[in-house]
This record gives structure tokens, C-alpha cells and sequence, in this order.
């Protein structure tokens, strides 16, 4: 009784531990209290129990009862699932199920939850950051279509990949977003530049994994970006790091850029950019561009981030300035000093830390009178003025929606897209379309604009489409991003620039696992030895920890039996749960009983009376063999009888029979030949000879009749031919309006025939399954003229049921031997035995 009491009063402690002992998480420099009690990280709400309930904990195996819970009794909630009816997870593994009136539940309001993740420097758990891997979110309502599936996994706090099936108004889509919350700390947008500068191109996952990372540094997101020239320099504006890279060549009417400001707020606008330089305090000049070609009277400021020198001529001044302070953007002033003038070379180096003002002429001039020592500063200011506070900045081309309102785009195309919206509520996110395949045809730039109003922007600008459109993300428990679309031109295209989602949040210890995909496809009635999938392990951030191995899946949807999972359930989606070392996470079962083909282990049989044999199937898909338990299939069988497992015996009597395999809406036919089976007859004439027709080569005449035959009074088909006068060979053939069906694998093919001695060739040919064309010998040299029995061989391997098109071909190979005669063709028949 005491070892009992004290297995009770462990369990209890532990359940309990986590709602009133102190803990690690508890030791914070704020505490935040919610309900009468200390709320710790990744608690969802609390319950209590209002009636006696059972407390469950969760096994590999499924639940094991703990103990009862007494009323009153009250406990923190980290999580919810569906799973097992519903239940509420306390901890440890240990679970109450959801019954109306035997608990209460309450959940902490948006603003305590952000509460405690600022006291405790970590996310909050309200929505768009949900503490579970694959959160449920409603379909959204789409004027272009209809959402027919979706995804959505939560790759880092704040931020969620979606994915969504559409059949649209002008075909099948693939769309795949990004989407930040806004408001979650340590997540931040950047923009990144091919190869680290505007002369060249690099893939969007390339730019993204070469971004230097740390343990509190993660790039988890990324699309591509502007259009670009030739020489892969972006169009317009670009800014990075709170400097000025680029700056726009677009009208301003025309112009489209997406800005995020020093507090992470975004931005949507055609921004203008003026800049101008002085000297010493006093003199002062506008400045034409950025990292842009110096054109004929321009003032160009140039910095490493062009390329590795200037690229200009000599027809010109370039001054050297060694930076000191302050950025190119509006909020502050780039000061320097200068520390080299040259006139008439060019092409000067660029380094960090330095800048180049290179200027034509007039320009040029003007540089002139700068001397070596001289101060130099350069102001900014964007209008509008909100632009100042922008610290990145990346363009585009088309806006899509502005101030919540839809703008009419009259450019014709179907093409990918790639566009980022800003909702009211401060949230952003990138949408990527697919398009030029049958999956996915891609959209209009109109339809782009409805899309994104659709998706709740307020306003939405496209960025580079086409074969550029990419987006990549780090899957979970990886520490390299991934492309996760199909980009147009069948690889991923180099682009001049990306957008990129930075997750800032330190990594951490192993909090949870993820399996590789968040749903795994089983099959109805099938058995597993071992149902698993391979698992990551992931931090309470979604940062990568390492970890090796399969989780095993457990659900309502299997049961054991015999040591085995079988899959019980009928097709459709279940909840499912997967654990490795004592980590578990949801996953999503489909059960289905889609095959592309069933293959069984013989084509056909021929058998004793009697005689039992085991037969096997294997369930194809996608090339793999995905079923092979037998008794997930369905066995019928004429000839004999066939049990659950596939084993066959045959009857008792010589015959034909069938052994069918079916499963969902695929099926497979064994022909059985069981003991000494007398031919089949194919085709007597009896009926008379409607289904046939004559046809030829290199024939002057060729005919069929309806006879009485002289061997036994009954119907046959006379071919009357005629090939006097012709060169090549020539052929007299019966053609059959409906194909004459075998079946069964006979040993060979017969029929009577009354010869006409003119030594012609007797064919007759067959189509297997596959379309395969065999062509069987009857007799090279008809040179008899009263009735005979003729036949050939039929070869192995083929796949039934064979179609006999042509039963017969009467040929001529010979010019010398060209006449005209007639031959009487009666019983086509299958032989069983040789």
C-alpha cells in the first residue's frame, strides 16, 4: 500500500510540479501573473477540474491511465490537439481529456501572453506564433478561385509558411507564402545582394545560406526580388544595412518599393531621393545617383557595394573619401574626409569604408576644386518623409493594391509571380504563384492584385516574375533554407537581389521534434512492422538541434494486431502523433486507397486440380511498391477459391478460371488454367461473318463471303483475292470490326483451313495489352487444296488479354508467283496444351 501511495503522490508531483513548484523558466527578472497564478513560457491557459477525471499520459503504445483527478484540482495547459477526442496537455506528457462539464479552461488574453514574452525575451504564443509546428488556420475566401487544400508550418516565432492548392478562375495554382506577424521581437526583414554587390547574380538560396549565421542569427525565409539588367544590377532603389546601395532610375509614377523601417514597420511607396555633397561646411553640389553609370554632367557616389572598382572612363574626376560617420539615408549625414583626387583615369578601386565621387564635366569641375584633407558631407532626404526612417529597402515594378484599394493593371500575360503585401495590422507577407506548367498556370498581374487584396493587403507591389519567382525557406530542423517552389525554367534562375525573414532568436536546447513533412500518406489495410518517420530536433525557436533518428507514429487511425500497425481506418485525414526519446509533436495521417497499379506475383497460372499455391500482390505508386500486405487487398476467384491472405486452390475439374486482385479502384485478372482444357473456340461463323471485313496491299481485288463449308456442313468465311499484276509484297487480310478477346495464355493458335495450292504465306496477328504486335506463322507455303488443321505458337511474356485484329493474313512475297484464288477459313481457336 505505501509503494502505491508513493507512486501516486510521484505522479501527482509531477503533473502539479509545473502549475505550483518554481522552476528554471520561473527564475525571471519580471514575473507575470495571470489568474492567481505565475504564468512560465509555452503555457496556452490553465484548467480546473470540476467533476472526477482521469489523468492520461501518452505513450508510444497509446494512453496509460495515471490516476483520477479530484475536484478542484488545477493545472497549467502548454498545448491542445485533437487527438484522442480532444485533450489538454499538462506537461510531461501527461493529459486530460475534453469533457463538457468535468473541466473549465481559460486561456490568457493576447495582451498577457505578449506580456510574458516580453518579461521572458521569447515569443508570445497568441496567433501567428502558435506553439504548434503545423498550426490550423480558416481557409481564406479567394475572388479567383477556390482554396482546395493548404498547409501552414510555423518555421520560426511570428512567422509561418503557408501553402495552398487553388483551382482558380483560369486554371490549377500552386501558391506558396511567407507570412510575419508584425509584432513577434528578434524577427526582422533584410534585404541581400547578389555576390555582395550590384554587378552580377546568384540564386535566391545561395544569397540567402551565404548571409553570415550564428546562433542568434538564422535566415529562415526568402524570395528574389527587383528586376535587373544585363549585368544583373537591380533597377531601382535598394538600401541595406540603413545605407543607400542603389538608388531608383524608374519614373516616379511608375515607381514601386517596399521599405522597412528602423522599428521593423514596413513600407509600401515610390519614394524620391535627393542628395547633394558639401565641402568644408560651405560649398555645395546635387548628386545625380548612386551606384548608378555616370552619365554626361553627373555626380555619381559610388561605394564597394557597385563592384570592385568604378567602371568608368577617363573622362572625368573621381575623389576618394575615407567614411568616418553616418550612412547614406535620411536620417543621417555621411561625413569624410578626402584622401585622394584624380582626374582623367577612372575606373578607380572601391574598398570598405571609402567612397568614390565621380563626376563628368560640369561634375567634374566641381570635384576639381576639392583638395586632399577637405571635409566632405552628403545629406539625404526622401519625400515622403516617412521614407527617412527606412533602413531596407528593395523595389519592384507593378502596385497592386494602395491604401486597401485594388488597382487596375492593364498588362496582358499569364506568367509566375513573386509579390509582398503590408496588411493594416502592420503583418507582412510575400506570396510566390507558380505558373507555366499544367499544376500550376500562373496569374495575370490583375489576378496578382485580387490575390493579394484577397490575402488582407493594404497595399501590395509585385516583385521580378517569371522564371526569377523563388522562394525558399529552412525547414524544420534544418540550418539552410531550401527552394520550395517549382521556379518556370525547371532550376532556380540567378536574380540580382532578395528579400530575406532573419530570426534573431539564440538556439537552444531540445525542446521538441519535427518530422520531415507534417503528413504521412498510409495505406487502408495495411500492416506496418514499424510505422516511422525520420525527425529533426528543433528548440522551443524553431532553431535547428541536432538530432538522428525515427519517431514512431502513433493514431487513431491504427490498431495493432499480430505486432503490427494496421492501417484500420477508412480514407481521410487523422491526427496523429510521432515521439522520439520522450519528444513527441502532431502529425497528420492520410489514409488512402489510391494505387497507380497493382502487380501481382504471377501473370497467370496453370495449375493441377486441386493444387494450392500462394499467390502475392504488390501495390504500385509513383515507381514504389507502397502495399504489399495481402490481406489489404481484396481476392476473388472463378476455377477455385482464394483466401484473404492470396492463397489459391484450384477446383476439382479440368477449366478456365480468374483470380481478380482488387484494391480501391484498381484491379488486376490472373487468368487459370486448371488441368487438360479442351481449345476455346474464338470464332465459328455460325453467326455469320458481320464482324469482318476484307482489306489489302498491293492487291487488285480482295473480298470476304458467307459459305457453307463442304468438312461439316456448317457456316464459314471465304477470302477471295486477286494479285495478278502487282509488285511488292502483296497482302489479303480479315480485318475484325470487334477484336476477338483472349484471355487466357493458350499454348498456341489453330483453325481449319481450305488451302488454294498457290503457295502463298498464312499469317494471322495479335495485340497484347501493352499495344505489342505479334505476328504467327500458321504455314510459309499453302500448297494444299482440301481442308487442313493449322497452327502456331503463341510466345510467352506477353500481357493479356490479347486482341487478335487480323485473324488472317494471306501474303505474297514474290512477283513471279503473283495470282488470284481463294482460301475457306473456319473454328479460330485457343489450344491449352501442346
Amino acid at each position: 500500500m505505501k509503494q502505491k501511495l508513493l507512486y501516486l503522490f510521484i505522479v501527482f508531483a509531477i503533473v502539479t510540479g509545473a502549475l505550483f513548484q518554481p522552476n528554471q523558466a520561473e527564475a525571471q527578472t519580471t514575473n507575470v501573473y495571470w489568474d492567481g497564478i505565475l504564468m512560465v513560457p509555452g503555457q496556452v491557459g490553465k484548467i480546473k477540474v470540476i467533476k472526477p477525471i482521469n489523468l492520461w499520459k501518452r505513450t508510444p503504445s497509446g494512453l496509460v491511465f495515471e490516476r483520477v483527478l479530484k475536484v478542484g484540482e488545477q493545472y497549467r495547459v502548454y498545448r491542445y490537439d485533437n487527438l484522442y477526442g480532444g485533450q489538454y496537455g499538462l506537461g510531461g506528457n501527461m493529459y486530460i481529456t475534453k469533457i463538457a462539464g468535468y473541466v473549465e479552461y481559460k486561456t490568457p488574453s493576447k495582451a498577457k501572453l505578449q506580456e510574458l514574452a516580453v518579461a521572458q525575451g521569447t515569443p508570445s504564443t497568441g496567433p501567428g506564433n502558435s506553439t504548434s509546428l503545423f498550426p490550423t488556420e480558416p481557409t481564406p475566401t479567394l475572388t479567383g478561385g477556390k482554396v482546395l487544400s493548404q498547409s501552414v508550418t510555423q518555421i520560426a516565432p511570428g512567422i509561418r509558411k503557408k501553402y495552398f492548392d487553388i483551382d482558380g478562375e483560369i486554371g490549377k495554382q500552386n501558391l506558396f507564402v511567407v507570412d510575419f506577424d508584425g509584432k513577434t521581437a528578434n524577427i526582422e526583414l533584410k534585404t541581400e545582394l547578389a555576390k555582395d554587390q550590384l554587378i552580377g547574380l546568384e540564386t535566391t538560396s545561395s544569397q540567402a545560406n551565404s548571409v553570415k549565421q550564428n546562433d542568434s542569427y538564422h535566415v529562415v525565409a526568402g524570395v528574389n526580388a527587383d528586376y535587373f539588367d544585363s549585368q544583373g544590377q537591380p533597377i531601382d532603389l535598394m538600401m541595406m544595412e540603413g545605407s543607400i546601395v542603389s538608388t531608383p532610375q524608374t519614373a516616379l509614377n511608375e515607381l514601386a518599393v517596399l521599405g522597412i523601417k528602423a522599428d521593423g514597420k514596413a513600407v509600401i511607396g515610390a519614394p524620391q531621393v535627393l542628395m547633394n555633397v558639401s565641402v568644408n561646411g560651405q560649398q555645395s553640389y546635387a548628386i545625380n545617383s548612386v551606384n548608378r553609370k555616370r552619365l554626361a554632367n553627373q555626380l555619381v557616389v559610388y561605394t564597394r557595394d557597385f563592384a570592385a572598382t568604378t567602371n568608368t572612363n577617363e573622362l572625368g574626376t573621381e575623389v576618394r573619401v575615407k567614411v568616418e560617420s553616418g550612412k547614406l539615408n535620411g536620417k543621417e549625414i555621411l561625413t569624410g574626409t578626402v584622401i585622394e583626387n584624380v582626374t582623367g583615369v577612372g575606373n578607380a578601386s572601391l574598398n570598405r569604408n571609402e567612397i568614390i565621387l565621380s563626376g563628368h564635366n560640369f561634375a567634374s569641375q566641381f570635384l576639381q576644386t576639392i583638395q586632399v584633407g577637405d571635409k566632405i558631407e552628403i545629406n539625404t532626404s526622401f519625400t515622403p518623409a516617412e521614407w527617412n526612417d527606412v533602413r531596407e529597402a528593395v523595389s519592384g515594378r507593378y502596385h497592386l493594391v494602395k491604401n486597401g484599394t485594388l488597382q487596375t493593371i492593364q498588362v496582358a500575360g499569364v506568367a509566375p509571380r513573386t509579390a509582398v503585401g503590408i496588411r493594416s495590422d502592420g503583418s507582412i507577407f510575400t506570396a510566390v504563384i507558380d505558373g507555366r506548367t499544367s499544376n500550376s498556370k500562373g496569374l495575370t498581374l490583375q489576378n496578382t492584385a485580387k490575390l493579394m487584396k484577397d490575402l488582407g493587403a493594404n497595399y501590395a507591389m509585385t516583385f521580378d516574375g517569371g522564371g526569377s519567382s523563388t522562394v525558399v525557406t529552412r525547414e524544420l530542423g534544418n540550418d539552410k533554407v531550401t527552394v520550395v517552389n517549382k521556379p518556370s525554367d525547371g532550376y532556380e534562375r540567378s536574380v540580382s537581389n532578395t528579400l530575406l525573414f532573419i530570426s534573431k532568436y539564440k538556439t537552444s536546447t531540445l525542446n521538441t521534434i519535427a518530422p520531415t513533412s507534417n503528413v504521412l500518406e498510409v495505406f487502408q489495410g495495411a500492416a506496418y512492422t514499424d510505422l516511422s518517420v525520420p525527425v529533426k530536433g528543433i528548440d522551443q525557436y524553431m532553431n535547428p538541434v541536432a538530432v538522428s533518428g525515427s519517431g514512431k507514429v502513433t493514431s487513431s487511425a491504427l490498431t495493432t494486431s499480430g505486432g503490427k500497425q494496421v492501417v484500420s481506418a477508412s480514407p481521410g485525414t487523422y491526427d496523429g502523433v510521432v515521439t522520439y526519446d520522450g519528444k513527441s509533436t502532431t502529425i497528420k495521417l492520410v489514409v488512402t486507397n489510391t494505387l497507380d497499379s497493382i502487380v501481382a506475383s504471377n501473370s497467370y497460372l496453370q495449375v493441377q486440380k486441386g493444387q494450392a499455391i500462394q499467390l502475392s500482390a504488390k501495390g504500385m505508386k509513383n515507381g514504389q511498391a507502397v502495399l504489399t500486405e495481402a490481406s489489404a487487398f481484396n481476392w476473388t476467384a472463378t476455377g477455385g477459391t482464394v483466401l484473404a491472405n492470396g492463397k489459391f486452390t484450384a477446383q476439382n475439374k479440368d477449366g478456365i478460371g480468374t483470380i481478380t486482385i482488387k484494391y480501391g479502384s484498381k484491379s488486376i485478372t490472373i487468368p487459370v488454367i486448371v488441368g487438360e482444357v479442351a481449345p476455346t473456340i474464338l470464332e465459328s461463323f455460325n453467326k455469320g461473318i458481320l464482324n469482318y471485313e476484307a482489306t489489302g496491299d498491293r492487291v487488285k481485288s480482295v473480298s470476304v463471303q458467307e459459305v457453307v463449308n463442304d468438312r461439316d456442313g456448317t457456316k464459314a468465311l471465304k477470302l477471295v483475292y486477286d494479285f495478278t499484276g502487282t509488285s511488292g509484297t502483296s497482302g489479303a487480310y480479315v480485318k475484325a470490326k470487334t477484336n476477338l478477346t483472349i484471355s487466357t495464355p493458350p499454348k498456341k493458335i489453330g483453325m481449319w483451313v481450305k488451302g488454294d495450292g498457290k503457295g502463298n504465306w498464312l499469317r494471322a496477328q495479335l495485340v497484347d495489352a501493352t499495344g505489342k504486335v505479334i505476328q504467327l506463322d500458321l504455314d510459309k507455303n499453302v500448297n494444299w487444296t482440301d481442308w487442313k488443321f493449322v497452327e502456331a505458337s503463341v510466345p510467352t511474356g506477353l500481357t493479356y488479354p490479347l486482341k487478335m485484329d487480323l485473324p488472317i493474313r494471306y501474303m505474297q512475297t514474290e512477283n513471279a508467283n503473283k495470282s488470284n484464288g481463294e482460301i475457306i477459313i473456319d473454328d479460330i481457336q485457343a489450344i491449352y496444351k501442346d
